[in-house]
C-alpha cells in the first residue's frame, strides 16, 4: 500500500488535539509559580546530589521531574505561530530558572564536603553533534506528545534523553570549584539541548500548519528565517569541532591499547596520556625495565600505528613492582570469591572499570601540586582495574609524606592507594606501605 503525503498526514492527525488544547498544554509548562517552584527546587536538589554521588538513578529521576523542558518548547512554539506576548514570557520564565538553577546548585556544592568532579559531571562538560542529534530529535517527538490527545510516555523519555537539569546542575559546580571549564562546558551543552527542542518544536509547529496567533510581513519573515539558519550554523560548529576530537581522541587510544597490547605485553602501564599538539606519547610503567635499545625499536613501531612523527616518552618506576604485584596477588586472593580465575591484564587497559576511582584519581592528581608546593609532577592510575596507585615526584630531601598521603587516602574511593614518592635526583624512596 503507497503512503501518499496527503494519506500520511492524516494518519499524523488522527489523535491530535484541537489548536486550543494545543495552546493551553503549552501555556500550561510556562508557569513558575506555586508547585512549579517547589518541583523546580526539588529537582536541582535531586540532581545536584545524583551528581556529587555518582549516582545515575537518582539524576535520571531529577530529569523526569524537572520543569524545564515547558517554557523552552513554548519559545520554539511561539515563533512558530508568532506570538511575541508568549515568546516574551516563556524566555523571561526561562531565564529565572536557569539564574534559580544555576544558583542553588552553586550553593549546594559550594557546602557539600564532596568536591571531587565524578564521572556524570564531567561527561556534561564536552557536548558534540551527537547532543545535537539527541536534542532535536528529543525536541520533534516532545512538542509532538503535547499536540495528542494522549501523551502516553512520549514527555517522560524525551526529558530523560534531552537531559535538561543535570548541566545546569554542573554548571553550578563549575561555580563552585572555580572551574570555567566545567561551567561553560555544562552551560554550553544545556544551550544546544535548549537551541535545538526549540528549533525542532518550531519546524513541527510549522509543519502542522498550527495558525498563527499574529500576521507577520513576508519582509519580517524573511528575515526571521535568515536568523534562525545563521543560530542553528554558529550553534552548531563547535559541537562539531568537539566531535571530531573526541573520534580522533578515540582511534589514537585504540592504536595506542594495540601498540601496548602488541608491543609491550610484558608491562603494567600504570598511565599513558597521547599529546597530539606536542605529538608525544607519554607512558609511565612499572614492571621489567626498559634499555635504551629496546626503546628505540619501540619508538620505530610507533609509526605501524599512525603514530609517525610522535616522541615516545617512557617514565620507568621498578624499584616498588616486586611490593605492588605481591599486593595485587593479595587483593586477588581476598576477592576470589568475586574475581574468580581474572588473569593479570598486562599493558591493555589502565583505566578502572569504576568510574567513581577514575574521576577521584583524576581530581586528586590535579590538586597535588597547588596544594604541596614541593610537589613537580605525579604520576597515578589504576594498576590492573585493582588498585589505585601514585607516583610522586618531589624537588626537596624532605617532603611532608604524613600529609600527602593523608591527604589522598582522605577521599573514600582512594582508601586502599598505594603511594611512592621519588627524588627528581632519581634517589628513589617510598612510603611506608599503607
Amino acid at each position: 500500500m503507497s503512503i501518499t503525503k496527503e494519506r500520511f498526514f492524516n494518519e499524523f492527525k488522527k489523535d491530535q488535539a484541537t489548536y486550543d488544547e494545543i495552546h493551553e498544554n503549552i501555556l500550561d509548562g510556562v508557569n513558575i509559580g506555586g508547585a512549579n517552584f517547589i518541583i523546580l527546587m526539588c529537582a536541582i536538589i535531586i540532581a545536584s546530589v545524583g551528581l556529587n554521588m555518582n549516582a545515575t538513578a537518582v539524576i535520571i529521576g531529577a530529569m523526569l521531574i524537572s520543569p524545564l523542558m515547558g517554557p523552552i518548547i513554548a519559545i520554539g512554539y511561539s515563533v512558530g505561530i508568532y506570538n511575541l506576548k508568549l515568546l516574551k514570557k516563556s524566555a523571561i520564565i526561562l531565564i529565572i530558572e536557569i539564574f534559580i538553577s544555576i544558583t542553588t546548585a552553586t550553593i549546594y556544592f559550594s557546602l557539600s564536603p564532596i568536591s571531587s568532579a565524578g564521572s556524570e559531571i564531567l561527561s556534561r562538560t564536552a557536548p558534540n553533534i551527537w547532543d545535537v542529534i539527541i536534542a532535536f530529535t528529543g525536541g520533534i517527538a516532545g512538542i509532538i506528545g503535547i499536540t495528542r490527545k494522549k501523551s502516553g510516555n512520549i514527555l517522560p523519555g524525551v526529558a530523560i534523553a534531552t537531559a535538561l537539569m543535570p548541566p545546569l546542575c554542573t554548571s553550578g559546580y563549575g561555580l563552585a570549584t572555580k572551574n570555567i571549564h566545567i561551567f561553560l562546558g555544562a552551560g554550553y551543552l544545556f544551550f544546544i539541548n535548549s537551541f535545538f527542542i526549540a528549533l525542532s518544536t518550531l519546524l513541527v509547529v510549522k509543519f502542522m500548519k498550527i495558525p498563527t496567533r499574529n500576521t507577520l510581513s513576508e519582509v519580517k519573515q524573511k528575515k526571521l528565517k535568515k536568523m534562525i539558519i545563521v543560530s542553528t550554523i554558529l550553534v552548531t560548529i563547535p559541537s562539531l569541532i568537539s566531535a571530531a576530537t573526541m573520534v580522533n581522541s578515540f582511534l589514537n587510544n585504540a592504536n595506542l591499547s594495540n601498540f601496548i597490547e602488541n608491543e609491550m605485553p610484558s608491562e603494567y602501564i600504570l598511565n599513558k596520556e597521547i599529546n597530539t599538539k606536542n605529538k608525544t606519547i607519554d607512558l609511565v610503567i612499572i614492571g621489567n625495565t626498559i634499555d635504551n635499545s629496546e626503546e628505540e625499536k619501540l619508538q620505530e613501531a610507533l609509526k605501524y600505528y599512525n603514530f609517525s612523527g610522535y616522541k615516545l616518552i617512557i617514565q620507568q618506576s621498578t624499584d616498588n613492582f616486586p611490593e605492588l604485584k605481591m599486593y595485587l596477588d593479595k587483593i586477588k586472593e581476598q576477592d576470589s570469591g568475586f574475581i574468580g580465575d581474572l588473569e593479570i591484564n598486562k599493558g591493555k587497559n589502565n583505566s578502572s572499570s569504576n568510574n567513581n576511582v577514575t574521576s577521584a584519581l583524576n581530581s586528586v592528581t590535579s590538586s597535588l601540586p597547588g596544594k604541596f608546593n614541593d610537589i613537580t609532577k605525579v604520576y597515578s592510575g589504576v594498576l590492573d582495574n585493582e588498585l589505585p596507585v601514585f607516583i610522586i615526584n618531589h624537588s626537596k630531601d624532605y617532603i611532608d609524606k604524613d600529609a600527602i598521603n593523608a591527604y589522598i587516602l582522605s577521599n573514600p574511593e582512594l582508601k586502599n592507594a598505594k603511594i611512592y614518592f621519588e627524588k627528581e635526583d632519581s634517589n628513589k624512596e617510598n612510603t611506608k606501605p599503607q
